[in-house]
């Protein structure tokens, strides 16, 4: 048996996926046999490598110092109790600025909480009616960074046509200290 035989035996389709088959073969071969070029081109001179570790250790140590001189207007724009302990407080805050604003609070509704860059942040819906002259106030007031409140989103809407009342729906946020308090079953036992 030949090699031509054997080939003409074959059907059209066949023929074509021995083709295909020879070629991704001969490709295959070429690329594990071809010199692969590294990421980074040729390896660094001493020098270089140096000079580049250098500059990352000077870099690292501007960032070390920027965290130095950020921590301390962390620690006085978060809580340090975990988000359980906090809502309570935050509430009671909320209420006492409402009061002082002669607003009623109709809905203050807690979001779930959620785990960022070492802190929690806990997301609380404010809803309310009055008079848009009491509206800013009362946020102007939560944005105290006494309060260690965040407006981040606020709708305001008109309650109806013939008053000068809104409907105002504010998120408010804060921050609390990640894992100030044992996990689950690290207690003792």
């Amino acid at each position: 048996m030949n090699l031509t035989s054997l080939w003409g035996a074959r059907s059209p389709r066949e023929r074509g996926l021995i083709v295909v088959g020879v070629i991704v073969i001969a490709v295959a071969v070429y690329l594990a046999l071809s010199p692969s070029d590294t990421v980074g081109g040729a390896m660094l001179s001493s020098a270089a490598a140096k000079q580049q570790y250098a500059d990352g250790l000077k870099r690292k140590q501007e960032l070390e110092r920027e965290i130095a001189v950020l921590r301390p207007k962390v620690d006085t724009a978060t809580y340090k109790d975990t988000s359980e302990k906090v809502i309570p407080i935050v509430l009671k805050s909320l209420h006492e600025q409402a009061r002082l604003a002669d607003i009623r609070l109709r809905e203050v509704k807690p979001l779930r909480p959620r785990q960022t860059g070492g802190v929690t942040k806990v997301t609380l819906t404010v809803r309310f009616t009055t008079a848009f002259a009491k509206a800013i106030p009362f946020l102007y007031n939560l944005e105290d960074p006494k309060a260690r409140l965040v407006v981040e989103k606020m709708n305001v809407s008109p309650s109806d046509p013939k008053s000068r009342d809104v409907d105002v729906e504010v998120q408010v946020a804060l921050f609390t200290v990640e894992g100030s308090e044992p996990k689950a079953g690290g207690g003792k036992t």
